[in-house]
């Protein structure tokens, strides 16, 4: 967030010396420091979630939000089902790494909550 405010007043600071800012320069920074990059990443995640696992466990479980470490944080309806999906975390954080290698979609590690 630190580093979209920067640019932003780096874009600022070109505006004021009577240079035009082009739109696709501003995109970019207005989405990170609005928060939307995050949210558009987990968006993507859940649309991938019923791939990774199934339809039927993505009924009761979905990814919520990276944590302050850069953890992936799947929310499970029950904690059995977090339990669950605790043990067979080796294989879904595989899948993952799988399907989002050619993305900017990047974690250090999943772990499961009881929603």
């Amino acid at each position: 967030m630190q580093n979209a405010k920067c640019k932003m007043a780096e874009l600022n600071k070109k505006n004021r010396k009577g240079n035009l800012t082009k739109i696709g320069e501003l995109i970019p920074a207005v989405r990170e420091n609005l928060g939307l990059e995050k949210s558009l990443k987990i968006t993507a995640l859940k649309e991938l979630w019923p791939l990774i696992t199934s339809f039927e466990i993505a009924k009761y479980s979905q990814p919520a939000y990276f944590d302050n470490e850069g953890n992936l944080v799947i929310s499970a309806k029950s904690g059995a089902l977090a339990t669950e999906l605790s043990m067979q975390k080796i294989s879904i954080l595989k899948r993952l790494k799988e399907a989002t290698k050619n993305t900017d979609i990047n974690f250090k590690d999943i772990r499961f909550m009881n929603r």
